[in-house]
């Protein structure tokens, strides 16, 4: 049962985010805070995948994600109280009816659908139907509510509807739950339990670097690493961005862990696999105990990525066969934040994990912080780094490497597509210090806030424009995807004026061509998906061609 604290904290937070992005309503401000919540992603992504409006179809917000080494469509309905007092209402169970009606007619590709559908939503719908086309997909439902869940009856109705279309899920988010996201995003110490089996531990303490490897019980590992807001899937937190190289189950190597994991093998678990490393604050145990309690203050899993996962998976199909795996953990305690990124590296040879917590330390961005910091500007190394700090003076250190990529090295397709690289290997091609100063990222940062303030205006426009104008409508729909692109679409026509790239007072007012130029290059490409279009490595190079007014070539999509 929710309670006034936890209707508090919610709307707390939604009112922060209606402030700093100075947004005219709250129930915009809940959307948001529901869809980065839940999917992990930024403000200005969630914001392009909203549809809310008159002709949704009961559809909120689409996000297609391809993080994580899946395929995912994600379908949201929000569902807003203004006061405590609505709280106690349950999700409306129309809505669902709504949305089983959109989700045949879309998956259906039914004659006429897209002509029920408001601008955004149908642009979203052609993205849905291109990404089902490329390849093998799920599709997870979201109903938000900062009141009660569906009523059991209803939730049972809904469930048996989506279970004639294949791969899909249901997930509730009510004020209870979204309460307990929004304390544990902003908690800033996770500690967790783990039991060592039997008396097999080996300790061993250099300097200031102190390790102990034992074996742990596999459900127990799973229980401690599992999302406590979120039980069907392992607590990011525990992984940071570590969790995008998850390759899925059905990656060779992944299925056999899973099949080791729930066939007769199970106990033989041990000899098979290579174990997890685990780096921490701070770890205490009780030495000579039998089963002895471990304590873990800040964990991070460098190494065994692959493994927890499938274990997960496992878990979910045969718990009882996980309960006989024995598992090898190393666990590492060390104050030094620099040796989390060394470990990992350095056990991560066929699949490196470089997160962006483990580089924040790296000296480039240390010193790039401090050399902002004198410009009355903050750096966010990591994630909400500086987030007492007003929006207009900070920095987010991984949009600012999406935005180089596609500006400064003119790899617009790289930044939209592998955001997950960018503290991976294309970290020095980013943050290259003989390139990269304070002055230059100030101007690369207020360029990109330019551009964010044009997106904005059109997705405004889009949402409140009149079904009468719908080629209107469709044309603007394209800037959702195309951000990066337009970025790079001004930076050419800024060689092209020869300007100084890192001039923001003279490049500022090249982008209304080079957005008229961009609208362009979309309207004549009217039978693929913007989606698609901006994700593809041709797009940059015919883009390229027509903005100097040369022919272009054939878009190939292969």
């Amino acid at each position: 049962m929710a309670t006034l604290l936890d209707w508090g904290n919610v709307d707390a937070a939604a009112a922060q985010i209606e402030k700093t992005l100075n947004l005219e309503t709250r129930r915009e401000a809940f959307s948001l805070l529901c869809v980065t919540s839940l999917l992990r992603i930024d403000f200005d992504e969630a914001r392009g995948s909203i549809t809310d409006g008159g002709e949704d179809r009961g559809v909120d917000a689409v996000y297609l994600d391809e993080r994580f080494g899946l395929r995912v469509i994600h379908l949201f309905q929000f569902k807003c109280h203004s006061k405590f007092n609505g709280s106690n209402r349950n999700f409306p169970s129309t809505e669902i009816d709504k949305l089983l009606a959109f989700i045949g007619d879309c998956f259906g590709q039914v004659d006429g659908f897209l002509d029920t559908c408001n601008p955004l939503l149908r642009q979203k719908v052609l993205d849905i139907w291109d990404f089902v086309n490329s390849g093998a997909c799920k599709v997870e439902v979201h109903l938000c509510s900062n009141g009660e869940r569906l009523i059991p009856d209803h939730k049972a109705r809904f469930e048996s509807s989506l279970a004639r279309f294949k791969f899909f899920q249901l997930h509730e988010a009510d004020l209870d739950s979204l309460s307990d996201t929004v304390s544990h995003r902003t908690a800033t110490e996770r500690e967790i339990h783990l039991r060592i089996v039997e008396e097999q531990v080996y300790e061993r303490t250099d300097g200031n670097v102190r390790a102990v490897i034992g074996t742990v019980c596999g459900d127990e590992f799973i229980a401690a690493l599992t999302d406590p807001t979120k039980p069907t899937q392992l607590d990011p937190d525990l992984f940071e961005e570590n969790v995008r190289v998850y390759l899925g189950e059905q990656n060779d190597i992944n299925r056999r862990i899973y099949d080791t994991a729930v066939s007769n093998e199970a106990g033989m678990f041990w000899y098979f696999n290579n174990g997890i490393t685990i780096v921490c604050e701070r770890f205490s145990y009780q030495p000579g105990f039998k089963n002895a309690p471990l304590r873990l203050l800040n964990p991070q899993v460098v190494n065994g990525g692959q493994t927890s996962h499938a274990l997960f998976q496992a878990s979910r199909t045969s718990f009882a066969s996980v309960q006989r795996v024995r598992l090898l953990v190393r666990i590492i305690e060390t104050q030094d934040k620099s040796l989390y990124a060394k470990v990992a590296e350095a056990t991560n040879s066929q699949t490196p994990i470089r997160s962006r917590d483990l580089r924040s330390n790296d000296p480039v961005l240390v010193r790039l912080e401090a050399s902002l910091l004198k410009h009355e500007w903050h750096l966010d190394r990591k994630r909400d780094q500086h987030s007492k700090i007003d929006e207009s003076k900070r920095i987010d250190a991984l949009k600012l490497g999406q935005v180089w990529l596609a500006y400064v090295r003119a790899e617009p397709d790289k930044a939209k597509t592998a955001s997950d690289r960018i503290f991976g290997e294309y970290f020095p091609l980013v943050f290259d210090p003989s390139e990269m100063d304070a002055k230059r990222v100030i101007a690369v940062w207020s360029l990109y806030t330019e551009i964010e303030k044009h997106r904005r205006a059109k997705l405004q426009e889009a949402r409140r424009a009149s079904k009468l104008v719908a080629e209107q409508e469709i044309e603007s729909a394209w800037i959702v995807e195309g951000l990066y692109h337009l970025a790079f679409a001004v930076r050419k026509l800024a060689d092209r004026a020869n300007i100084d790239i890192f001039d923001f007072d003279q490049v500022s007012p090249l982008i209304p061509e080079a957005e008229r130029r961009l609208a362009e290059f979309v309207k004549d490409r009217p039978n693929i998906s913007t989606y698609r279009l901006f994700r593809n490595a041709a797009t940059k190079q015919n883009l390229f061609r027509a903005s100097l007014n040369e022919q272009p070539q054939q878009l190939s999509l292969l």
